[in-house]
């Protein structure tokens, strides 16, 4: 299993335009190694910079949303899409993971990404 196959678990998530709450209260999300290299790659393919959280925000939110969505981190990708991560907008996919499934995304991931 691949951090692509991974992130397929997850069902897709629109937020709703404009809104970034999350993105301005969690600081830098959290990755592994192979997300981080994800990111760092994805930067430098589009010669952008690493970035530092200013306070709670994330650093690759600018005016337009998401600078890294494509290569964003699990976490990014899980909220809003399951119980334990519901969006406080109260927006949610068209089927909400169940907790089972959430529970085996993780292990899924630090059994194969930490």
């Amino acid at each position: 299993m691949d951090i692509e196959d991974l992130y397929d678990l997850i069902p897709d998530f629109i937020c709703t335009k404009g809104c970034y709450e999350c993105c301005k209260n969690f600081g830098v999300p959290s990755r592994t190694q192979v997300e981080d290299e994800r990111v760092k790659a994805f930067l430098r393919k589009n010669s952008m910079q690493l970035g530092a959280a200013i306070g709670n925000t994330c650093p690759y939110l600018n005016e337009t949303g998401c600078s890294i969505y494509p290569a964003r981190p699990l976490i990014c990708r899980l909220y809003g899409t399951s119980p334990n991560y519901r969006c406080k907008m109260e927006v949610a996919p068209l089927r909400m993971l169940h907790e089972d499934e959430e529970a085996d995304i993780f292990h899924f991931y630090q059994t194969n990404f930490f």
